[in-house]
């Protein structure tokens, strides 16, 4: 029995370690007076695409969420190119968005800065890489992968009782 509740207790203890709720794709940064919760949407981002950046963020000493704030997340390419965007707020406390467009695929150089409000000094995270995936080019789309082009125009053509040759409906 004692070594059944050992084992409950070790379990129960691993658990808690292992971030309880945190996302597979979520980044954790702290700065001096703030930890922040980073996610990308999609994940991982993609060239030629908005991604979304939720942005969440505590006071680091009390937990608290911080409402009000302001930041900005940036980024940098390998080949020079820069892009950044400040964050909005959302309904949910301590939350904020904003999309970033990379238009390059490959590995970016990322940070986030922020601040309780416009009376304080930004405060910036440690940078890290993020590898953004090549994107479709804008225009591109593809067929569903069970049908080719003449099979769909077949398709609707014995759908629609038409005669052989007319016009599909639309």
């Amino acid at each position: 029995m004692a070594g059944a509740s050992l084992l409950a207790l070790s379990v129960a203890v691993i658990a808690g370690c292992t971030g309880g709720d945190r996302k597979p794709n979520e980044f954790r940064m702290t700065t001096e007076s703030f930890s922040i919760r980073i996610t990308p949407d999609p994940s991982p981002p993609r060239a030629l695409e908005q991604v979304q950046w939720t942005v969440v963020v505590n006071d680091r000493e009390t937990g608290l969420p911080i409402d009000g704030g302001e930041g900005r997340i940036f980024a940098s390419s390998r080949d020079g190119k820069n892009i950044d965007n400040g964050f909005a707020p959302t309904d949910q406390v301590g939350t904020y968005r904003t999309t970033l467009f990379y238009i390059t695929a490959g590995t970016w150089a990322m940070g986030v800065q922020f601040r309780r409000d416009s009376t304080q000094v930004l405060e910036r995270t440690e940078d890290w890489t993020q590898d953004v995936l090549t994107g479709d080019e804008p225009g591109e789309y593809s067929l569903p992968s069970s049908q080719t082009p003449t099979q769909l125009v077949d398709t609707v053509r014995r759908d629609s009782n038409a005669p052989e040759g007319a016009a599909p409906p639309r």
